[in-house]
């Protein structure tokens, strides 16, 4: 598994370059992990299919807004932790940043959630079969959890790098 960190293509360059690389990897049968990215990240170019963040990209930084998870049976919910709305308890500062706000019929939408006011977001976590291997987009403000010893965060970081490993259902 390859796992390009929050805000990678804004400091690295050679992402840019070497994205070719990542792509091959996750389509001859290999998992790639984005963790949520800025406008530097131009998913139409930079992911395997299409799909939008646009300067306005959507986040929801209210910490305790509902999460609807969308596919409870996908193997990234179940393990090696079964994700549970409790798993959401407790964050800080937001929920997420930067959601896709479009993406062509390859991706599922795995997490909903919204702020006040706001349209119910899908482009929180998605994931795509991609050739023999799979390219997962998180804009969810893991990074944000993990200096908090948010317990759910951690679940959900380890069954994000656990994708991959030995179940073709990612």
């Amino acid at each position: 598994m390859w796992v390009l960190g929050t805000r990678a293509y804004a400091v690295r360059e050679d992402l840019h370059t070497y994205n070719a690389g990542l792509l091959a990897y996750a389509q001859g049968g290999g998992c790639l992990l984005v963790l949520y990215q800025t406008q530097e990240f131009v998913p139409d170019e930079r992911a395997p299919y299409p799909a939008a963040l646009p300067f306005s990209a959507e986040e929801v930084s209210e910490e305790d807004v509902p999460v609807t998870i969308l596919q409870p049976d996908h193997r990234g919910f179940n393990t090696p932790n079964r994700i549970v709305l409790a798993d959401f308890e407790g964050w800080v500062e937001q929920r997420g940043s930067k959601f896709f706000t479009t993406w062509g019929p390859a991706y599922t939408p795995m997490i909903e959630t919204h702020g006040t006011g706001q349209e119910p977001q899908q482009g929180v976590r998605l994931t795509a079969r991609y050739g023999d291997g799979f390219y997962t987009y998180v804009a969810l403000a893991v990074h944000r959890q993990l200096p908090y010893a948010v317990p759910g965060a951690y679940r959900i970081m380890a069954n994000l790098l656990s994708l991959g490993q030995g179940d073709a259902s990612n």
